[in-house]
């Protein structure tokens, strides 16, 4: 989901929604309103952006849009206009407003990897990204799974809540069948980012049908993970610290290389 169409549609239609109001008094609308085309502009990229995953606002907005786009109006009529502002609105709280603040990742991984999976959590996500604890669910961390939970469902719970899922693959990784019905449940989801990184000592062609489908990353490769940063900072709207990223980079370089 492309949150910066949502918050685009969203001001169009605030702005729409200002000028219907001082049109009624007597002020001209050009001051405010983004414009009949302009509006429908940006309302058909926010169709394309939710047809698969709200489909029910698709077709709303689908049917509205045709009476906007009547070519015998030259402006937006308040008639028109109540139910897409009302359908931005929704999808504005749901995608933006919801989940301000809020960050999860999940971390798929081995137990025998468990040294290089927490550095990376420790220096990457925490020192790098300044993530917190509660941000990040990981079955190495016994107090997010509690004793009589149904750790099966508790993961996909956690996994369905998160906004991204890192998948680190190792030769410990594919002898384990747990990990591989992890890795399946993942790929069943719809809407998470799922990134795979190869963990040292394992090549792409050892990454089973994932090296088909998804290009892997190798957790040792400092460019992608410059990436990996990068999209974390965008998604979540943090303001980057490159030299703080970098120095917890490296050490976490360091860790890899004496494991």
């Amino acid at each position: 989901m492309n949150k910066r169409i949502i918050e685009n549609a969203a001001i169009a239609c605030n702005n729409v929604a200002k000028a219907i109001n001082e049109m009624r008094s007597g002020i001209p609308c050009s001051s405010c309103c983004p414009g009949r085309d302009a509006l429908i502009n940006i309302l058909n990229q926010l169709t394309l952006e939710i047809k698969d995953i709200e489909p029910e606002c698709f077709q709303r907005l689908m049917q509205e849009l045709q009476y906007i786009k009547n070519p015998y109006n030259n402006c937006v009529l308040p008639c028109q206009f109540g139910a897409v502002n009302a359908i931005t609105s929704i999808l504005k709280n749901k995608y933006i407003d919801a989940k301000k603040g809020k960050r999860k990742i999940f971390i798929s991984h081995s137990h025998l990897d468990e040294t290089i999976v927490n550095g990376f959590i420790k220096e990457i996500l925490k020192v790098g990204c300044g993530f917190k604890d509660s941000d990040i669910f990981c079955t190495l961390n016994t107090s997010t799974i509690r004793t009589g939970d149904d750790f099966r469902e508790k993961i996909v719970e956690n996994m369905r809540d998160c906004d991204f899922i890192l998948l680190f693959i190792s030769e410990n990784y594919n002898q384990s069948d747990v990990c591989k019905n992890e890795m399946g449940a993942a790929w069943a989801l719809e809407h998470n980012r799922i990134l795979p990184f190869t963990l040292p000592k394992i090549t792409f062609e050892q990454m089973g049908f994932l090296n088909v489908v998804k290009q892997g990353a190798a957790i040792t490769d400092g460019n992608k993970l410059d990436e990996l940063y990068q999209e974390l900072c965008e998604f979540y709207e943090l303001i980057p610290d490159w030299p703080n990223f970098n120095k917890a980079k490296n050490e976490f370089f360091d860790l890899t290389t004496k494991i």
